[in-house]
């Protein structure tokens, strides 16, 4: 059964767009990450937590620019 591409190509750019909107959330503080261990205060954890975001975004584009040359090639 074959891959549809652009049905591919769509769904990683729905995610690309959303990773984009919680990443902006969190940039400009309308959403935070607290941790808390057992009883004790808790902490925001915001700025490490906006790396994983960003190398998710990093990877899908590195995807989507495959699956759109794969695409243009006519795979």
């Amino acid at each position: 059964m074959a891959v549809d591409l652009k049905a591919y190509a769509s769904e990683i750019e729905n995610q690309i767009n959303q990773i984009h909107e919680d990443l902006a959330a969190l940039e400009n503080g309308t959403m935070t990450i607290g941790e808390r261990e057992g009883n004790g205060p808790g902490r925001d954890v915001t700025p490490e937590t906006i790396e994983h975001p960003k190398a998710s975004l990093r990877t899908y584009d590195l995807i989507l620019a495959d699956l759109r040359a794969r695409i243009e090639r006519g795979d």
